[in-house]
């Protein structure tokens, strides 16, 4: 790696280096396109160290381009929901925006060269949550990898790497032990991911998100929807999972109710719809079982999708633009837990998943319902998957994740073992 000590750093140079470090989350992206997990694995388990000695490494000067690019090349994609109001022209900013405030936050991270700081700065890294968005988890590049990827596993892989590249003799010997110690040798077949989907039906749907919104077509989503119920109950299954706002309309105000209430006698229906209450609007999760009905209101919203975290005098036009109002969606007081059909579960939607606080109870088992059509297409889905199997391998949590404009799959607690939903 001694390009990366040349007097004059380029922006050239920069950019390779940026190139490289993100090969494992671009590189398990194609893999996981083709449900090759297998793949995925291959690639971590090589780049991913690689990306933790480009950390250790890399000069100064080119921190913040390095920082820059990386953020552009992992959250591109953020601006991509204003494709569908009157602001799509600020999309080329939002991404610069973005990008620049990993740049500096970069510059910062690596403002030293110093070995001992740099394996602080990397440590440090996930606890940066810029405007609440936490999806720069390092660990992440280590999802499918051969690693373990608790707190021990990942100091001895960015001590063991540290080592091995900048000592010579025992403490090179040192080093590729830790490396060593930061496997994970066990647990790389889940053992009843097929208990996960025996009995349920798990639905990945392709409503645009454009033609979702839109009044005149109601109907038609409704009547998609039914089709997916009606399909579950004829090959027998016990439970049919619909994405988030796979009803998009307050579920709990309208006539439909109880056509689900009659359908839920035959199957257990999960899915997501908004729900009003008062003044309130919330992004909900409904369980029909038996002729009832309960839910469970999203807790953490989308930085910038759900609720905007800025001042009231930047915030209120946008919300204007988006929910008509003055505010956005509400956030739910707590999480909650089910039993449908004897499946203990924890519900969550689409960004929860990608959060630690949806994971602090192990629950044994999670419905994850997601609608991707806002980012689509993009990276978005599978920064997704990788931050949803990483918290999976940490908590032990089998994550039953249905989708609109994106795959459905089940996500092993195990290294490998996930299974690809058919649509």
């Amino acid at each position: 790696m001694s390009w990366l000590y040349r007097s004059q750093f380029s922006i050239i140079n920069a950019f390779f280096a940026a190139v490289i470090f993100l090969i494992p989350v671009y590189g398990a992206m194609l893999f996981l396109a083709q449900d090759l997990s297998v793949g995925a694995l291959v690639v971590q388990s090589i780049f991913a160290p690689i990306a933790i000695a480009i950390w250790l490494y890399l000069p100064k000067k080119a921190s913040f381009w390095f920082g820059f690019l990386v953020g552009l090349g992992l959250f591109y994609w953020v601006g991509l929901s204003l494709r569908f109001s009157m602001l799509g022209f600020l999309i080329p900013f939002v991404m610069v925006l973005v990008a620049l405030v990993y740049g500096v936050i970069f510059y910062c991270l690596l403002f030293y060269q110093n070995l001992v700081f740099r394996i602080a700065s990397l440590l440090l890294m996930g606890y940066i949550h810029p405007f609440g968005f936490d999806w720069l988890t390092f660990k992440m590049f280590f999802s499918y990898s051969i690693f373990g990827i608790d707190n021990w596993s990942f100091f001895c892989l960015i001590l063991g790497v540290g080592l091995v590249l900048r000592f010579r003799r025992y403490y090179k010997l040192l080093g590729v032990g830790l490396l060593v110690m930061a496997v994970s040798w066990s647990g790389y077949k889940g053992q009843d991911m097929a208990l996960a989907l025996e009995d349920i039906a798990v639905t990945s749907t392709h409503v645009n998100q454009d033609f979702k919104w839109q009044s005149q077509n109601i109907e038609q989503i409704i009547g998609g929807n039914l089709e997916h119920i009606y399909q579950a109950i004829a090959k027998g299954k016990k439970i049919i999972i619909l994405p988030e706002t796979a009803f998009p309309f307050a579920l709990n105000q309208s006539d439909l109710m109880g056509t689900l209430k009659n359908l839920s006698y035959s199957i257990t229906i999960i899915t997501g719809a908004l729900r009003a209450q008062d003044k309130d609007v919330y992004n909900s999760t409904y369980i029909f079982e038996k002729g009832k009905f309960s839910y469970a209101d999203k807790v953490i919203l989308a930085p910038f999708g759900e609720e905007i975290p800025l001042p009231d005098f930047l915030a209120k036009p946008i919300y204007r633009e988006f929910f008509g109002g003055e505010m956005g969606l509400s956030a739910g007081r707590e999480f909650k837990h089910f039993i449908a059909e004897g499946l203990e579960f924890t519900p969550a939607i689409c960004y929860e998943g990608t959060s630690e606080r949806t994971y602090a109870h192990h629950p044994k088992y999670m419905i994850l319902m997601s609608n991707n059509g806002w980012f689509v297409p993009s990276i978005e889905p599978f920064l997704q998957r990788l931050l949803i199997k990483y918290y999976a391998r940490a908590y032990g949590t089998i994550v039953i994740h249905s989708a609109n404009q994106s795959s459905a799959y089940v996500v092993s607690p195990n290294i490998l073992g996930d299974i690809a939903i058919k649509s």
